[in-house]
């Protein structure tokens, strides 16, 4: 075994790809199947739970709130958040939808949320997403949840309904306008269930669509084997003497090996990867090879 030290200016090449994934969810199944739940979440839980496949469960919803209380929001009582309209007054419940990390990959698109939602009878409320325009804080890019009415009528006040986290794929619905029949904040045995149309005494999610995003990082190592270099077999059998290092006189004329292997090790001399030929390379005095190892992670 030789090696051969990078030059990362002259031998690696870094790129990225990134790769956009349509999603629309119509039903509790489809959701099911792409690993999205919604739920209902309060800080004086009574047990109430309706998940993506409209299930009723007795599991209290206390510890989601205090979990996301926390972490997104940051918020010094566990059992209140900020009501997303004017994160001045506080709100005990909420309904959320996350997306889980085999659907979203690397992040949520932002820009690309659209839903559609009925307030028990009132049905066709459409509900999207209005970036940030910096990043603001420790959980990453996140946007505003807003009515789309508010954001096309000049006459209507903007409506604000919720916050949607992009990099981890979760939707708070934490606010709304009673006056504009979307309010989020009512009673949770009005459960946050997928369905089609608008059922009375329930808050369903219609329809939601958005676009995933996939970041593949890409490196191709170019690998060289100059004429003096890699001639001579790893193989044992080819030492003749093992205290001495010497080889068999019959490699030592006009010496021919074949690459089958190349690894790449870091700078404490630990295998990162490995990169296998095929067919084997000859290699010998008279010749001189480069490897491209591409690595896609």
């Amino acid at each position: 075994m030789s090696i051969n030290n990078y030059d990362l200016n002259r031998d690696v090449i870094n790129t990225e790809v990134l790769s956009k994934t349509n999603y629309e969810i119509t039903s509790a199944t489809a959701a099911q199947e792409r690993n999205i739940n919604s739920f209902v979440m309060e800080a004086t839980s009574t047990g109430f739970l309706v998940n993506a496949k409209g299930t009723t469960t007795s599991t209290p919803l206390s510890a989601a709130f205090r979990n996301i209380s926390n972490y997104f929001f940051s918020s010094s009582a566990a059992n209140r958040i900020p009501v997303a309209q004017n994160n001045v007054a506080t709100t005990g419940i909420s309904r959320v939808i996350t997306v889980g990390r085999t659907t979203v990959d690397d992040a949520i698109l932002s820009g690309s949320v659209t839903g559609t939602f009925s307030f028990g009878t009132q049905a066709n409320k459409v509900i999207v997403d209005q970036p940030e325009q910096s990043i603001s804080g420790a959980v990453g890019r996140k946007g505003n949840l807003v009515e789309r009415a508010s954001l096309l009528d000049p006459d209507i006040p903007l409506n604000v309904v919720g916050t949607v986290f992009y990099d981890t794929g979760t939707m708070v619905f934490h606010g709304g306008s009673q006056s504009r029949e979307t309010n989020f904040l009512i009673d949770s045995a009005s459960g946050f269930v997928f369905g089609p149309g608008a059922t009375a005494g329930n808050v369903a999610i219609n329809n939601i669509s958005f676009i995933s995003l996939n970041m593949l990082k890409r490196s191709v190592f170019f690998t060289r084997a100059f004429n003096q270099e890699f001639n001579y077999s790893n193989n044992p059998t080819a030492i003749a003497n093992a205290s001495l290092g010497s080889i068999s006189s019959n490699l030592t004329g006009n010496p021919t090996s074949f690459i089958t292997t190349v690894g790449l090790y870091n700078s404490d001399n630990e295998l990162l990867a490995v990169a296998k030929t095929a067919p084997p390379v000859k290699k010998d005095f008279d010749t001189e090879k480069v490897f491209a190892v591409r690595l896609q992670y």
